[in-house]
């Protein structure tokens, strides 16, 4: 596997992570973050909201440019010198 093939599998890998973070409930993080700092305030529902259109809307582009990737490491298969 060439290393642009490699990174384009950890594109894609990472764009799996940041979809699993959007799956996250809002009250898991909010029992983690009361556990972590229990003075903190709390988080309103639209700051997960965007947090998560934002992980989905990250993820896509991810996804969109690994694609790419894959096209282009293809192209540079066939024009290596044999």
């Amino acid at each position: 596997m060439d290393a642009l093939t490699e990174l384009n599998v950890l594109g894609l890998i990472l764009s799996a992570v940041l979809l699993a973070m959007a799956c996250v409930k809002a009250d898991r993080v909010r029992a983690w973050r009361a556990g972590i700092n229990p003075a903190a305030e709390e988080l309103s529902d639209a700051s997960f909201i965007a947090a998560r259109v934002m992980f989905v809307a990250l993820a896509g582009v991810g996804v969109y440019l690994c694609v790419q990737g894959f096209g282009v490491s293809d192209d540079t298969a066939w024009d290596a010198p044999s």
